[in-house]
């Protein structure tokens, strides 16, 4: 009679126990598979959600926490909130029509391109206009602006205030046209910053430091300047009225965004013309460039030569002697 072998106990031991371990293994692998898979399925969903909770206010401040002006010129622009729903290609080229008119050219194109880098990094997430991006790359274009003449600038000194916003915009004009400081910046002077017969002052969009030769008359109306707020809106509506007011009222052709545009003087006027008034009128009188571009706060002279409007002087006794 055969004897029939039995596996040995520990035999049989080992072959369920790797069994058992082979189907546990698999088990657990499918298993992980399918909670890694739901994991990041519900990560996803989360982070959907999230960015669809993120406002456009919320997206851009978080790249650009100090440029909120820059929302607030769009809304200006637009008389709407700015949203994501209330970009269009209509809205955004009327923002950059806006800030042509208030602003320098270099400005502009650093302003529309923080809107546009924050619209890019949302683009996959909201549903944005075709070509937005175009719209925000404002074309390099001569631009020929107008500036007031020491004469005309000593007329709106002359000029009696009707009222306190008039006499806050007659004041900040005039102490940026003889110190060459963004409104912006004038309005925040103070008698602290009169150190000897200089202006001192940091400047709140660049933190670039400057200094600047005091004029008595700017001493008196950093004293006397009402603490008001205005918008630019406002602030460029009062000052061509100002302007209209004294006088300056000379034809003008100007060129900007592609096309010639004619009129009186005063209607071309805004609150960055007397930046551009107090660089061209020290270069008229021989300021080097160098120069002006420390006292207005630039960091070079090719944007210093951006608001010199004026042609180049070729009668200059230095320029001239080269020749002889």
């Amino acid at each position: 009679m055969g004897t029939h072998m039995e596996p040995q106990t520990s035999d049989k031991k080992i072959i369920y126990k790797s069994n058992n371990m082979g189907l546990i293994s698999r088990l657990f692998k499918r298993s992980h598979n399918e909670e890694e898979k739901i994991y990041n399925e519900s990560t996803k969903s989360v982070e959907r959600e999230d960015m669809r909770a993120v406002t456009l206010k919320e997206g851009f401040l978080s790249k650009y926490p100090k440029y909120e002006n820059i929302l607030r010129m769009f809304e200006a622009a637009n008389l709407c909130e700015a949203t994501w729903e209330n970009i269009t290609k209509v809205r955004l080229q009327k923002f950059v029509d806006y800030m042509n008119e208030r602003l320098s050219p270099n400005s502009v194109n650093q302003y529309a391109t923080k809107l546009k880098a924050v619209l890019n990094l949302y683009s996959d997430e909201v549903s944005l206009p075709r070509g937005f991006a175009k719209v925000l790359t404002p074309r390099k274009c001569a631009v020929q602006n107008v500036y007031l003449t020491e004469e005309e600038i000593q007329k709106i000194v002359g000029y009696v205030p009707k009222n306190d916003r008039e006499l806050y915009v007659r004041n900040l004009f005039v102490i940026s046209a003889y110190c060459g400081t963004r409104h912006s910046d004038a309005a925040k002077l103070t008698e602290s910053n009169i150190v000897g017969n200089t202006l001192q002052y940091v400047s709140i969009k660049t933190k670039i430091h400057s200094t600047v030769p005091l004029k008595p008359i700017v001493r008196e109306y950093i004293a006397t300047c009402p603490k008001i707020e205005i918008d630019d809106t406002t602030y460029n509506n009062i000052i061509r009225r100002i302007c209209k007011r004294c006088g300056i009222v000379d034809a003008v052709k100007v060129f900007k965004a592609g096309e010639t545009k004619e009129g009186e003087k005063w209607e071309f006027i805004s609150s960055h013309t007397s930046r551009r008034s107090f660089a061209t009128n020290l270069y008229l009188r021989g300021v080097d460039l160098y120069t002006i571009s420390r006292m207005i706060g630039h960091n070079s002279t090719r944007t210093t030569e951006g608001y010199i409007c004026a042609d180049i002087k070729t009668d200059s006794e230095e320029l001239m002697s080269f020749f002889r």
